[in-house]
């Protein structure tokens, strides 16, 4: 049986003069293990996602000032050149598909030291990643320098977002036993009650129709499956783990059972 469940925690790193041009993954990623399960998918998603920057290495950079005339094109170029075209710290956001995959850079953003605010805010987009991918944050130097310590105060970066990990997984079994049974015309137990039961299945390999149930009172009239020759019964989840009970029309015969735990 399939199970999903999902886990959200809170994540973050901040990078400072101490951090060069490492490439800094944005959390720490431990693939899932749960005894007596096995993972058959894992999805992370990376939502919320903001940073904040403190520079103080760089020169001010203005608060752009529009012309009444300008256009709505005009104004933005003005404010995209400030950022752009001054002192500034480069932050790269960067992806890595798999645990043995290479960092590809998916986004740029300009640090400048902003004038008259003390911190500049960014809100990046939200990403979906699998199993082992990481998002990486990395300083670049554009001709400025990276985070520096200054008399001013250290620069400092801090990325955080809000990881969310869905998980689905299937129960799995260590053990795998053939049950004997002989089933006659009086109604029999075929299977005994198991609290660590996970499985059971039934094939009818014999020359006659089986009737099974969960009762002792199990009939050729009054049943929960009847097993003609060459079929094949697998115990629904939640697995049942009481007793089961069989009987046949006339004679004797045994089928396959097998039991999971």
């Amino acid at each position: 049986m399939l199970q999903t469940f999902s886990t959200v925690q809170k994540c973050a790193v901040t990078l400072n003069a101490n951090s060069g041009t490492n490439i800094t993954p944005l959390f720490t990623y431990t693939p899932f293990t749960l005894s007596g399960y096995r993972v058959i998918n894992e999805n992370l998603a990376l939502t919320n996602l903001q940073a904040i920057a403190y520079i103080y290495s760089q020169p001010t950079v203005p608060f752009p000032v529009f012309d009444l005339t300008e256009s709505d094109s005009q104004q933005l170029l003005t404010a995209i050149n400030l950022e752009w075209q001054n002192a500034r710290i480069q932050m790269d956001t960067l992806v890595r598909v798999g645990l043995t995959g290479t960092y590809q850079r998916i986004n740029s953003y300009s640090l400048t030291n902003p004038n008259p605010y003390p911190y500049k805010q960014f809100t990046l987009d939200n990403m979906l990643l699998g199993s082992g991918d990481m998002l990486g944050i990395q300083i670049k130097n554009v001709g400025y320098g990276l985070l520096q310590n200054s008399v001013s105060g250290s620069d400092v970066v801090t990325v955080s977002a809000d990881l969310t990990t869905t998980i689905t997984i299937e129960q799995t079994v260590n053990n795998a036993s053939v049950i004997a049974n002989n089933i006659t015309t009086t109604p029999g137990t075929v299977v005994n009650s198991n609290v660590n039961r996970k499985g059971l299945t039934f094939f009818n390999n014999s020359s006659q129709t089986v009737y099974i149930g969960t009762t002792s009172s199990v009939s050729t009239t009054s049943y929960a499956v009847a097993l003609a020759v060459g079929d094949y019964y697998e115990s629904p989840a939640p697995i049942y783990t009481g007793a089961w009970y069989a009987v046949v029309a006339s004679g004797s015969t045994a089928i396959n059972i097998q039991e999971y735990s």
